[in-house]
């Protein structure tokens, strides 16, 4: 699928066309959704691991990555966005996994639309409202702010933003989406409708719908977004899963603890007989 750049689109309920890179010529598919503020890009590690058993897909969300912008950014929205992607690459029986954001909008999908999921992952997140809006948009308005003039290198731009994002492993995150055009840097994210849907972002569309595939949370033990007082909810929508945390990892756990990750990963796969690992 080729890009469609950083096109704007009105408001509109329409899915979008997002693009995407695949890993793998072989065996079923397999989505990756990265979190907020990320990209597919930052999946390819992952991916790679996989590329010998799987067709491994890593779409960029709306107003992420080099997908479209969008002003209407929900959940909703997002699952219908990843169908349309479905539809369009003929995906059937999809291992869908999906990180923070993306792990939301994955449950949005499998809890809609179960007919299309083999098995779901969701890593580092729960189907609740979250209460750190400040802590997000303070993300936003630090990039917002920069301005970034002409004349300003890459690492003086990196520079100024860890006066206001001073931890290390965020900023270099956060700098992935910088990107040079003709001379002049700008944000490839869509940091005005992101900003505008960030309340609806931290929230989680009530639903009473059942998923009753196979189902792998994934916390790690550092982080606050899957919670204990959280899992009798995940088990009322998702009544096949289980719940792993992993230890000495954060909120990244896929690259804070890459070998247990990948590890807990396979475990599922081969329990469920999804596939065989080498």
């Amino acid at each position: 699928m080729n890009s469609l750049g950083r096109q704007n689109s009105k408001s509109s309920a329409k899915a979008l066309e997002l693009f995407s890179r695949k890993i793998g010529e072989t065996g079923p598919d397999f989505v990756v959704l990265h979190g907020l503020f990320g990209s597919g890009k930052n999946w390819r590690t992952f991916a790679g691991s996989l590329e010998e058993n799987f067709q491994v897909w890593t779409p960029d969300a709306r107003n992420h990555g080099d997908s479209p912008h969008a002003d209407l950014m929900s959940y909703q929205e997002m699952a219908e966005d990843v169908v349309r992607f479905f539809v369009e690459n003929e995906l059937e029986n999809v291992i869908l996994l999906g990180h923070s954001m993306g792990g939301k909008t994955a449950m949005q999908i499998a809890l809609r639309f179960p007919e299309m999921i083999a098995a779901l992952i969701v890593v580092d997140i729960a189907p609740v409202f979250y209460e750190n809006y400040h802590e997000q948009f303070k993300l936003i308005e630090a990039m917002r702010e920069l301005c970034l003039p002409d004349k300003m290198s890459r690492s003086d731009i990196e520079k100024k933003l860890a006066l206001k994002i001073p931890e290390k492993r965020l900023l270099s995150f956060l700098m992935t989406n910088l990107i040079c055009i003709n001379g002049q840097f700008q944000w490839r994210i869509g940091l005005e409708q992101i900003a505008a849907g960030m309340q609806e972002l931290l929230n989680y569309p009530e639903m009473k719908s059942v998923f009753k595939g196979p189902v792998q949370f994934i916390g790690g033990e550092n982080s606050d977004y899957l919670k204990s007082k959280y899992h009798g909810l995940i088990q009322k929508h998702f009544p096949e899963s289980r719940i792993t945390m992993l230890k000495n990892c954060g909120h990244w756990l896929h690259v804070e603890q890459p070998v247990a990750f990948q590890k807990t990963v396979n475990e599922f796969l081969r329990y469920n007989n999804l596939i065989l690992i080498r």
